[in-house]
C-alpha cells in the first residue's frame, strides 16, 4: 500500500508540473507519453496474458496431477486390503471360517467408506454343492441355496459342473446376495477369467443385483483370484486347475473417491470428474457422463469438458482404467481471468513505468504461487504430526536409490524402527501425550543423522531410515542403530510426566540383502521382528536364517491351529497346598501340547505364538472348559485355578465364555479361581474393573499372578477386587541366600493381611524354602516339592502332599509353571 501511495503522489507532482508548462510543450510530451504508454501497455498486456496462461496452466496441471496421484494412492490402499484378505485364504491349509472372514474383513475396511460389500466366492463343483449349502445354513444363513441369474432375477441354480457362489460376505446373513452364482452373471465372467488366467486383479464397472440399489452403474467390482496353497500358478493351465475361488469387493465409486478427497484435503480449486472405462461400443461424447463429479455445477459430459481447459489422466483399478478429467473450479483460484493483463493495460495508459512496476509485483506473486505449489507437493509427502517425510516419500527415495545402485551408485542400508512400550504411554496418558512423545522422538532421531540420511515416519510408532554413502555400510548402520537405541532409551519429559521407552531396530543392507524395494523392506521387517522377539530395545541385522525361522514359525502356527482343532492339547494339574495344615486345597490347570511327530512341545515355544496370532482365545477357552469339567468330579473343597491371557481380556464375550464353562460343567463358581497378570491392568482399566466385578458377583475368586515381576503398583490391590496374591517364583528361588527376598515376601504377606487377601508362594522346590515361607506367614504353597503337573488320571485328589520326595533330574530342566499368560 505504501508503494502505491508513493506512485500516486509522484503522478500528482508530475501532473502539476505539466499544467504549469506552456501549452505546446505540455501536449508534445503528453502525446509522446500517450503513444509510448499505449504501445507499451498493449505489448505488456499481451506479454502478461501469455505469461498468465503459462503459469496458470503449469499450476493447474501440477495441482491436477497431484490430485490424481492422491486418488490413485487412496484407491491402491483399498485394493491392498483386498490383497491382504486374499493372503489370509492362501496362507493356511485350513478353511477360513465365516467368523474369521467377518472379523478380518470388517477390521480391514472399518474405516474405509465406499466399501459396499466384500465377499468370498469359493469354487464349488457339482458334488460339493449340497455340502456348501448345508454348511452355510449351519453357519446361520437361513435358506442358503446357490442361485443363478435367470433374466433379471435370481432363482435356484440348476445342476452344472461348477459354481462361484457368494459364500461369505460382509453383509448381514439375511441378505439375498448369499448364494448368488457369479458364473451365471454374463458381465462378471470376463473379469473373473482375466483375474484367474493372469493371476491379477481385475475390475469392471457394474451394478448391484439388489432391489434397493438396482440401476446404479457407478459401482466397481474388483476380483482377486485365490489359488490353493502350495500349488503352481506358472501357466494358465496351472491357474485354471488350482483356482480355489475369488475374493470380491464391490465399492461405491463416488463415495470412495469423495472419501479419499476429503481425507487428503483435496484442493477446492480443482474439480474432478471420473468417467467410465472405454468400451468397445461407440458412444457419443455428449452421452458419456461421469461416475463421479466433485462439483455438480462443473461440466458433466465429456464433450462439455473438452470445450474447457482441462487435464486428462486415468484412475487405475486393477486391470481397468477409469478416465479422469480435471478442470479449474468456477470462481476458484485457478480459473483464468486475465486480471493482471487488464491491470497492466489500464496502468500503462497512465504511466509507462507502471508496466515495469506491475511486472515486478507479478513476478513476486509468481514466486509466491510457485512456493505455494511446492508446499502442496511437500505436504503430500510429509507426515503432518512430526514434519518428517512420510511413507510415500520414503518409498520413492528407496526406488531412486535402487535405480542408482544398478548404475554403480553407493550402497545403502534401511533401518526399520518400532518404539517399545509406546502403547502403554498412549493408553495411560492419552493420545495427546502420545503425539507429543512422537514429536520428541522425531527430534532426537534427526539429531543422530547426517543431512544426507533420510528419516521418515511410516505410521503409528514406526519410523524408517535410509543411510547411504558409507565406506563400510554394514558397520556404519550398526553404529547408527546402537546410537539411536541409546538415544531413544533416555527419558522423555512430557508435561507432568517422565516417560521411558525404547526402540527395536531391524537392518537390511543393499545390495547384500536384496536389490529391490520389496526384498529390502521384507528383510528389514524380519530383522525388526527378531529384535522385538529378543527382548526389545536392541537392533538386528538380517541374515538368511531369519527367513528359515519365519518359515518354521508359519509351520508351527499351522500345526497349532490343527492341534486346537484336533484336540492335541492336554491339561495337566499341579497341586497347591495349605501351608499350615499341609492338605491339598486345589490344583492349577496348565496346558501341554503333545505333537504327533515332535512329541511334547514346551509351552514357551507356542504360548507366545498363540498370543501373537490370536489362537490363545480358542486355546484358553479349551483349557477353561476342560479344567471346569475335570474339577466338577473332584471333592467339593478342591479349588481349580485357571490363568487368563491379556489377549482374552480383549474379547467382549469372555464373561459369557466363563459362565458357559461353569454352567456346562456344573462346577460351583466359588471353586473357580481366575489368575490375572499385572499387564492386564495396564489397559482398559475401567472395562477390566467392571468385568472383574461381574466375576466377583457370581462367586468367582480372583488372584493377582506373578506379583513383583511387573509394575507391582499398590494401587492395583486397592482398585481391583483381588482375593489372593501369588508371589513370583523368582523371589522363592533367592529366598535362602538373599535376605532381601525374605524381607520383600514378609512385606507382601503383611500387606495382603491388611487388605484381607491370602498369599500363595509358587515355585517351591526344597523343604528349606517351604519352612522359611511358613515362618513368613504365606497361606498356600505350590511347586515341585509338592508335585509336578500331571494329567487328570495321574493326580491324587486325597492325601497329603509328598513334600519330601526327591525331584527327578529330568524335571529340573522343565519350567515350573507353563501358563497361559
Amino acid at each position: 500500500m505504501g508503494g502505491r501511495d508513493q506512485d500516486d503522489q509522484d503522478r500528482e507532482l508530475k501532473s502539476g508540473w505539466w499544467r504549469a508548462a506552456p501549452l505546446p510543450g505540455l501536449y508534445r510530451p503528453a502525446l509522446v507519453a500517450g503513444v509510448v504508454g499505449l504501445l507499451s501497455s498493449i505489448v505488456g498486456a499481451a506479454a502478461v496474458a501469455r505469461w498468465e496462461d503459462r503459469v496458470n496452466k503449469i499450476e493447474f496441471e501440477n495441482a491436477a496431477e497431484t490430485q490424481a496421484i492422491v486418488m490413485q494412492n487412496g484407491m491402491n490402499e483399498y485394493i491392498s486390503r483386498l490383497v491382504a484378505l486374499r493372503t489370509l485364504f492362501e496362507s493356511t491349509n485350513e478353511k477360513i471360517t465365516r467368523s474369521e472372514f467377518g472379523t478380518f474383513s470388517v477390521r480391514l475396511f472399518e474405516r474405509h467408506p465406499g466399501t459396499l460389500r466384500v465377499a468370498w466366492l469359493p469354487r464349488v463343483n457339482r458334488k460339493e454343492r449340497a455340502e456348501y449349502e448345508a454348511a452355510a445354513i449351519a453357519d446361520g444363513v437361513s435358506g442358503y441355496r446357490i442361485k443363478s441369474l435367470q433374466g433379471e432375477a435370481f432363482a435356484v441354480a440348476p445342476q452344472t459342473d461348477e459354481y462361484f457362489p457368494v459364500f461369505y460376505s460382509t453383509l448381514p446373513k439375511t441378505s439375498p446376495v448369499y448364494g448368488m452364482d457369479y458364473a451365471t452373471i454374463p458381465e462378471r465372467r470376463a473379469p473373473r477369467a482375466r483375474a484367474r488366467d493372469g493371476d491379477r486383479i481385475a475390475a469392471i464397472r457394474t451394478h448391484l443385483y439388489d432391489p434397493k440399489a438396482r440401476g446404479r452403474l457407478s459401482d466397481v467390482l474388483v476380483a482377486l483370484p485365490v489359488y490353493a496353497k502350495g500349488t503352481s500358478r506358472e501357466t494358465v493351465a496351472d491357474r485354471r486347475r488350482n483356482l480355489a475361488g475369488f475374493v470380491v469387493g464391490i465399492f461405491d465409486l463416488p463415495m470412495l473417491v469423495q472419501s479419499i478427497r476429503v481425507t487428503t484435503g483435496a484442493s477446492p480449486a480443482i474439480s474432478v470428474n471420473v468417467y467410465p472405462p472405454s468400451s468397445g461400443q461407440i458412444v457419443g461424447l455428449e452421452e458419456t457422463l461421469p461416475d463421479y463429479s466433485s462439483a455438480p455445477a462443473a461440466p458433466q459430459s465429456m464433450r462439455d469438458v473438452a470445450r474447457t481447459p482441462h487435464w486428462s489422466g486415468r484412475l487405475n483399478i486393477g486391470d481397468t482404467d477409469w478416465q479422469v478429467r480435471a478442470m479449474p473450479t468456477a470462481g476458484g483460484a485457478l480459473e483464468m481471468t486475465y486480471g493482471r493483463a487488464g491491470a497492466v493495460l489500464i496502468a500503462g495508459m497512465l504511466l509507462t513505468l507502471s508496466l515495469s512496476t506491475y511486472l515486478t509485483l507479478a513476478g513476486r506473486n509468481s514466486r509466491r504461487l510457485s512456493l505455494a505449489n511446492r508446499r502442496v507437493l511437500e505436504l503430500a509427502q510429509t507426515d503432518v504430526l512430526t514434519g518428517l517425510p512420510n511413507r510415500a516419500f520414503f518409498l520413492a527415495r528407496l526406488d531412486q536409490l535402487n535405480s542408482q545402485l544398478e548404475n554403480g551408485g553407493w550402497t545403502f542400508s534401511i533401518l526399520m524402527l518400532d518404539l517399545d512400550r509406546f502403547k502403554n504411554v498412549n493408553d495411560s496418558l492419552g493420545h495427546g501425550a502420545g503425539d507429543a512423545l512422537l514429536r520428541l522422538v522425531a527430534q532426537r532421531l534427526k539429531s543422530a543423522l547426517r543431512a544426507t540420511d533420510v528419516l521418515a515416519r511410516l505410521g503409528g510408532d514406526e519410523f524408517a531410515i535410509i543411510q547411504e554413502g558409507c565406506e563400510d555400510q554394514r558397520a556404519s548402520s550398526t553404529e547408527l542403530a546402537a546410537r539411536i537405541a541409546k538415544l531413544v532409551a533416555e527419558p522423555f519429559l512430557l508435561p507432568g510426566h517422565r516417560v521411558e521407552i525404547g526402540t527395536s531396530i531391524g537392518i537390511a543392507v543393499a545390495p547384500d540383502h536384496g536389490s529391490d524395494q520389496e526384498q529390502l523392506l521384507k528383510k528389514a521387517d524380519l530383522a525388526l521382528y527378531r529384535s522385538k522377539s529378543a527382548g526389545r530395545n536392541c537392533f538386528t541385522i538380517y541374515d538368511e536364517a531369519m527367513s528359515a525361522d519365519l518359515e518354521a514359525r508359519n509351520t508351527l502356527e499351522g500345526d497349532l491351529r490343527d492341534a486346537i482343532a484336533l484336540c492335541q492339547l492336554e491339561v495337566h494339574y499341579q497341586p497347591f497346598m495349605d501351608a499350615g495344615s499341609g492338605a491339598r486345597r486345589g490344583f492349577e490347570a496348565l496346558v501341554r501340547w503333545r505333537h504327533p511327530t515332535r512329541g511334547l512341545i514346551p509351552p514357551d515355544q507356542f504360548i507366545a505364538l498363540a498370543e501373537e496370532t490370536g489362537l490363545i482365545v480358542p486355546l484358553g477357552e479349551f483349557v477353561l472348559r476342560r479344567a471346569c469339567a475335570d474339577a466338577a468330579a473332584w471333592p467339593s473343597d478342591r479349588m481349580i485355578a485357571v490363568n487368563l491371557s491379556p489377549i482374552q481380556f480383549k474379547e467382549a464375550d469372555l464373561f459369557d465364555v466363563i459362565s458357559a464353562a461353569l454352567r456346562d460343567s456344573g462346577l460351583s463358581p466359588q471353586r473357580l479361581e481366575i489368575e490375572i497378570t499385572e499387564s492386564v491392568l495396564l489397559e482398559r482399566g475401567t472395562e477390566n474393573h467392571a468385568f472383574m466385578e461381574r466375576l466377583k458377583s457370581i462367586g468367582v475368586e480372583l488372584a493377582l499372578d506373578d506379583f513383583g515381576t511387573g509394575y507391582s503398583s499398590l494401587s492395583y490391590l486397592t482398585a481391583f477386587p483381588f482375593d489372593k496374591i501369588k508371589i513370583d517364583k523368582s523371589f522363592i528361588r533367592n529366598l535362602t541366600h538373599q535376605p532381601r527376598s525374605a524381607a520383600i515376601i514378609s512385606s507382601i504377606v503383611t500387606l495382603a493381611r491388611g487388605l484381607d487377601m491370602t498369599v500363595t508362594a509358587e515355585g517351591i522346590e526344597t523343604s528349606e524354602e517351604f519352612e522359611r515361607l511358613k515362618a513368613l506367614g504365606v497361606n498356600f504353597a505350590q511347586g515341585y516339592l509338592f508335585g509336578r503337573p500331571l494329567p487328570i488320571h495321574q493326580i491324587e485328589l486325597d492325601g497329603p502332599a509328598d513334600g519330601g520326595s526327591a525331584m527327578r533330574p529330568e524335571l529340573a530342566a522343565w519350567p515350573a509353571l507353563a501358563k497361559i499368560a
